[in-house]
């Protein structure tokens, strides 16, 4: 799925083809819990914590693949989703360095 250049392969992603993930941004992390919302009306706070990262995963597949379905990240291997969750979470997170005095 990922090798050492961050690049990652799903075969329903691009026809297969490596991609990165593009930098995550707080339009797409609002869209992701719009969408979370919208589609899951009736279901508790709990349920919603555990299907947003598949929200993060698949709005980040969407900016590369508009065809990408949700139900193929849902049936990912745990694994993978955690791996796929971090990447996407994290793109273009920059360290911030706080400094005394």
């Amino acid at each position: 799925m990922t090798n050492q250049t961050g690049l990652y392969t799903l075969d329903f992603v691009n026809n297969g083809k490596p991609f990165k993930f593009p930098r995550w941004t707080v339009a797409m992390h609002e869209s992701a819990l719009s969408r979370l919302c919208i589609e899951n009306p009736k279901i508790s706070d709990d349920e919603k914590e555990n299907l947003f990262r598949y929200y993060v995963i698949h709005e980040s597949l969407l900016v590369l693949d508009k065809t990408v379905p949700l139900e193929e990240v849902k049936s990912l291997h745990p694994e993978n989703l955690v791996e796929l969750f971090n990447a996407a979470y994290t793109s273009g997170k920059r360290d911030i360095y706080f400094r005394k005095g």
